[in-house]
């Protein structure tokens, strides 16, 4: 068995502690998705348990691991027999993390990421992450990032030294940022030579309109399929071919220096010296 199909679930969240309803409806969301598209994965936004904008009622929402949700998406995940990937605010004992969360094929957690850079007032009530993470699931290397790290190279560059074969972004990325998403996800596929899916969601909440137009991207950078602003199913695959004969053509990762560069600085001043 291999990870080769993967599912990306867009959709507009209910907004608030996830309670058994919302529960039932992602579960249900996994089992469509599966009667739908057969995947390996299935992959569902950032904060896809209760929704975004739910700062002021952070304690409601953030669960422990394992919790209910856990609990009755991994039922989920074992009946479709797929792994699942998907958002939620943790609780764990350093406080409250916008976690990256997931479950294999048996309903197991088997691994999460908690998000390393928060952004605007998520950092008034998540605790950032301190680790990247790096899955090998079923012949595949597969990287895990959550929205705003999108925008920092250097963790991109860390699933680049671990040779991974995917980059998952799962995300609650906003329309006024909407050209940063559509520059960003090609430039980390291209610049890895590797598969990048960006998982985003649909919908509104409060002042915030999603931008949704979930990709997957080839890893030349290229679009290999994307949803527009609705909710919807992307379903996208990792060939071995493609991702070898991307690297042939074009061998970044073998010409790659990791060391860190010395700077020299050479202050130029145009202004005439008094003597």
């Amino acid at each position: 068995m291999s990870l080769d199909t993967v599912a990306l679930v867009q959709f507009d969240p209910t907004l608030g502690p996830a309670d058994d309803g919302t529960i039932t409806r992602l579960c249900d969301r996994i089992r469509e998705t599966a009667a739908e598209a057969d995947p390996d994965l299935i992959v569902f936004p950032e904060l896809a348990t209760t929704g975004y904008s739910i700062f002021d009622q952070i304690d409601a929402c953030a669960e422990p691991i394992p919790g209910p949700t856990t609990r009755a998406i991994g039922g989920a995940a074992a009946a479709v027999e797929s792994h699942v990937l998907f958002g939620m605010a943790v609780r764990d004992e350093r406080g409250v993390r916008n976690s990256a969360v997931w479950i294999d094929r048996t309903g197991a957690v088997r691994a999460r990421y908690d998000k390393r850079n928060p952004w605007g007032d998520e950092r008034d009530v998540f605790v950032p992450g301190d680790d990247i993470l790096v899955l090998e699931c079923e012949g595949r290397t597969l990287g895990v990032q959550i929205c705003y790290d999108l925008n920092f190279p250097a963790q991109s560059a860390a699933f680049a030294r671990e040779a991974v074969d995917a980059i998952i972004n799962i995300s609650a990325w906003s329309v006024p940022m909407a050209g940063d998403w559509d520059r960003l996800l090609p430039a980390r596929a291209l610049e890895n030579g590797a598969y990048v899916f960006g998982c985003n969601r649909a919908g509104a909440e409060e002042d915030l309109t999603f931008y949704g137009h979930t990709t997957a991207y080839e890893p030349d950078g290229s679009i290999a399929d994307r949803l527009d602003s609705q909710s919807g199913i992307l379903v996208s695959h990792i060939e071995h071919e493609t991702l070898r004969n991307e690297r042939e053509r074009n061998p970044m990762r073998c010409d790659r220096r990791d060391d860190r560069p010395t700077t020299n600085r050479v202050i130029i001043s145009t202004r005439s010296e008094k003597h």
